[in-house]
């Protein structure tokens, strides 16, 4: 998949199974500036990928199936107004890479 964002660093995490997980979180603004965009590929076993609104209980939790190959762009105000996870599983799974990609500021 071509975006034509240019990015300058990469995480790389590796899942091992069911019990590596990420809590919620939105990503740090003062390395990425106040909106980043991430771009993050999954290789492996798929893993479910929830978003929640910080402000709003109203609105309901986004469940995404994160699948071997699958492309995932955050980008705008989506880390001003809400937060991320990948949860626990009690199911067992094989392991899981995930590359998140972002343009730091220098």
């Amino acid at each position: 998949m071509q975006t034509n964002l240019k990015f300058n660093a990469v995480l790389l995490n590796l899942y091992r199974n069911g019990n590596d997980s990420v809590s919620w979180h939105s990503d740090k603004i003062d390395r990425s500036g106040s909106n980043p965009i991430i771009a993050s590929v999954t290789f492996g076993e798929t893993r479910m990928f929830r978003l929640r609104h910080k402000f709003r209980k109203d609105v309901l939790q986004l469940e995404i199936p994160l699948y071997h190959g699958s492309f995932l762009i955050m980008a705008g105000k989506t880390n001003s107004f809400w937060e991320h996870a990948v949860p626990k599983t009690s199911k067992e799974v094989l392991p899981r890479i995930n590359l998140t990609f972002r343009r730091g500021i220098r």
